[in-house]
């Protein structure tokens, strides 16, 4: 188990993401990144260069996601959380705070609903710990 001192290359809130996501049946990485598509940390799972590259594409992603909402009529309100799912698995993006996001991967099996409601409570707990605001719906870059 990775603890708050063992930092190695997931970065020193790692542990969170290991400890609320990683827990769960069928999840295999989570990674926290900005806006602007930077690694800040990673679950001890995620490989540093496939971290760098996959907050680059979330980032992307996330963007499509929000210009998108006009599709859904709900162009101008704020963008929550976009999951795509693959043949063999998901990808989770959702809202965490100004400027910040989590992502999860999880092969096919993974319970949806149970991945979603984790990334919630551990965006509130990155929050604490990080004396950030969790996600408001009003945050969002422009």
């Amino acid at each position: 188990m990775t603890t708050p001192g063992n930092t190695k290359s997931h970065g020193t809130l790692g542990w969170i993401l290991d400890e609320h996501i990683l827990r769960l049946p069928h999840t295999l990485r989570a990674l926290v990144l900005s806006a602007d598509g930077l690694r800040i940390f990673t679950s001890q799972d995620a490989e540093p260069d496939m971290a760098d590259r996959l907050a680059a594409n979330v980032s992307g992603m996330q963007a499509l996601s929000r210009e998108a909402a006009e599709f859904a009529d709900c162009k101008g309100g704020p963008w929550e959380m976009t999951m795509i799912k693959y043949g063999s698995g998901f990808l989770f993006i959702m809202a965490a705070g100004a400027g910040t996001y989590l992502a999860v991967s999880a092969s096919k099996d993974a319970d949806a609903e149970a991945v979603s409601y984790a990334m919630e409570k551990t965006i509130d707990r990155l929050g604490q710990e990080m004396n950030v605001a969790a996600r408001d719906s009003t945050d969002r870059p422009s």
